[in-house]
């Protein structure tokens, strides 16, 4: 089940140069930006699926990593700039995202406070919005972001 969380939010990562001087991007650039940010982030959640959790402690380590991935890439994402065509997708996504994060953090206090249904149940509606996320993600004109993993690697459908 916690491959198919990982997979499910799967977008985005770390990126150095911030645009230009205002910050403006535009189309193109915010499309490559955004879209290696989400590669980064998709590379990042695959290492981290090599050693699935198999115990509480494990599952607290694991939805604690993906937390760290995800709240690093949607910060990232924030600093992006998108044309103004595309403002209005773009915070529909990120906001798809945060609401994914909240659900991995009830997941991660299922699983500190030992209740396996609550830690299912969390992924499950992480899971859930994974192809709701990935559209939203695509009329913000990003490609990479919120693809599904296929096979533990950041290959995406």
């Amino acid at each position: 089940m916690s491959l198919l969380v990982a997979a499910a939010i799967t977008g985005c990562g770390p990126f150095g140069d911030d645009g230009g001087e205002d910050g403006a991007t535009g189309e193109e650039d915010f499309v490559a930006r955004g879209d290696e940010i989400c590669r980064d982030a998709q590379e990042r959640v695959a290492e981290a699926q090599r050693d699935l959790p198999t115990s509480r402690q494990e599952s607290v380590r694991f939805a604690e990593s993906l937390i760290d991935i995800f709240v690093q890439e949607v910060g990232e994402l924030q600093a992006l700039d998108p044309p103004e065509d595309e403002q209005e997708a773009f915070d529909r996504y990120l906001d798809a995202r945060e609401e994914a994060i909240g659900l991995l953090r009830e997941g991660l206090e299922a699983a500190e406070e030992n209740d396996p249904q609550a830690y299912a149940d969390a992924q499950a509606e992480v899971a859930a919005g994974q192809v709701e996320r990935a559209e939203l993600a695509q009329q913000a004109g990003l490609r990479e972001c919120s693809r599904p993993l296929t096979g533990g690697s950041p290959t995406g459908d």
